[in-house]
């Protein structure tokens, strides 16, 4: 009975720790990071607000409109300004009132603002999709690294795997008296140095784990694994698209430029906005108002004698509200002869605005030359590395597997043994980053000319 509790217990951690670890594929880390990424979060909130600014000068060329409603008390001497006299009493008063404006000409401030908020709108989207491609470039690459370190440590461990059968051999050989301790020793320093790189990989990779986990905001304290990628040699050799077609198309599609395209667009309608300022502007308005109160009456009865009222009632709300009713519409024309320069200071700044948005549009444009070049460039070179990385390796493996058999038979010493596994383990690592580096190049680019991803398969 305790056997099976013991059974069932360890079945139960092995199975929590199974469901606690969660492997992600580079296309489920891209859609995390999408998802969960700050600055893309913020850019789509600024959309948003972009899109209520234009809106709202959309809104601009409506008509105002306001009402109002009032209730006063007066005591003593004042003018009633509904019976339109003076009273010497305690008054209760109030009244309504609704008033229309309406924008006739402004200096084409409304078009202008306009169309400066409809360029401000579509910059905004295009800073989304910018924000979208440097995420996506910066997950890849990150993901890459985590995968072509884990590939270092099967490479060095199966180094390890083969210093430890030579150890195992040469310690079988010392036991039998044929051997030497000095060759055993040898062996034993080479694994302990294999382990301690296999020891530093290890720690590279605790490291770009941790760093993917925090790029795609994800709790560190849970348990992450990443699925390797499959390639094959002829994705990885394929014949690259010339620079000047890669560079155009990356161009035409770039959304930071194309943001500060629109930018530099709506920094020329502020200009112009600012410029048109000392026009003048004409607005029409119409208003509506009636009032009441409580000295407003009818007399009932005179004095004979004084003809002063001696009984009076007061007239009723509706009946005041009808009689004391002000309707008026008017014109007005303003125009702006001095406004303590405040108009010229507004073209200056706008200029200077404009010019910045200039100089914008050009870094951005210069920052997509230089990163499609040396992407295009890394790319032309990891290729070339890798067809000389591979050809290289089949005459290291030859060469080692050559040395091996020799060491084995006592015609060459120790020290040419190692020398030729160095060399085979350097030809692997040198193969590995030049594949991993033609992945990485090539989805740069797909990134940069807008293509959809091509994304390697998972094993």
């Amino acid at each position: 009975m305790k056997k099976l509790y013991i059974t069932l217990l360890a079945a139960l951690f092995v199975g929590t720790g199974l469901q606690a670890q969660r492997v992600l594929t580079l296309e489920e880390c891209i859609d995390i990071a999408l998802d969960n990424n700050i600055s893309i979060k913020q850019a789509r909130n600024n959309s948003i607000s972009a899109k209520a600014g234009l809106t709202q000068s959309r809104f601009n060329f409506l008509p105002s409109l306001s009402a109002g409603a009032s209730h006063n008390w007066n005591e003593g001497l004042q003018f009633d300004q509904t019976v339109g006299d003076l009273v010497n009493t305690t008054t209760l008063s109030g009244g309504g009132s609704i008033n229309a404006n309406i924008t006739i000409f402004n200096g084409f401030q409304n078009i202008l603002t306009m169309g400066q908020r409809k360029l401000q709108y579509e910059a905004s989207l295009q800073t989304i999709e910018s924000n979208i491609q440097a995420t996506e470039a910066t997950i890849i690459a990150s993901f890459l690294n985590v995968i072509q370190t884990k590939e270092q440590i099967r490479i060095a461990e199966q180094t390890l795997d083969l210093l430890n059968q030579q150890l195992s051999r040469q310690e079988r050989i010392e036991a039998a008296g044929t051997g030497s301790m000095e060759q055993v020793y040898n062996f034993r320093s080479q694994v302990a140095q294999q382990k301690l790189t296999i020891v530093t990989f290890q720690n590279q990779l605790a490291t770009a784990k941790l760093t993917l986990i925090q790029l795609l905001l994800l709790d560190a304290t849970q348990d992450y694994e990443f699925a390797g990628i499959t390639s094959n040699d002829s994705e990885l050799e394929e014949q690259l698209e010339a620079f000047g077609s890669v560079y155009d198309r990356a161009l035409a599609y770039a959304p930071s430029v194309k943001s500060a395209e629109y930018s530099l667009e709506a920094a020329k309608k502020s200009l112009r906005s600012a410029q048109f300022a000392w026009m003048p502007s004409i607005t029409a308005n119409a208003s509506w108002s009636t009032g009441w109160s409580s000295n407003f009456v009818n007399v009932l009865e005179r004095d004979p004698v004084t003809n002063l009222p001696t009984r009076t009632e007061v007239v009723d709300l509706g009946d005041q509200f009808k009689s004391n009713e002000r309707k008026g519409a008017g014109l007005s024309l303003s125009i702006p002869l001095f406004t303590r320069f405040q108009n010229r200071t507004s073209v200056q700044q706008s200029k200077i605005q404009m010019f910045n948005s200039e100089l914008n549009l050009e870094q951005q444009k210069n920052l997509i030359t230089n990163s499609v070049q040396q992407a295009y460039l890394n790319l032309v070179n990891a290729q070339t590395t890798y067809a000389a990385a591979k050809e290289s390796l089949v005459n290291l493996n030859t060469a080692f597997e050559f040395a091996k058999t020799r060491y084995e038979n006592g015609t060459i010493d120790f020290v040419t043994y190692l020398q030729s596994l160095n060399n085979k383990n350097g030809g692997d690592l040198q193969l590995i980053r030049a594949k991993y580096g033609i992945m990485l190049r090539k989805l740069i680019l797909d990134i940069f000319t807008g293509d959809e991803l091509q994304l390697p398969g998972s094993n």
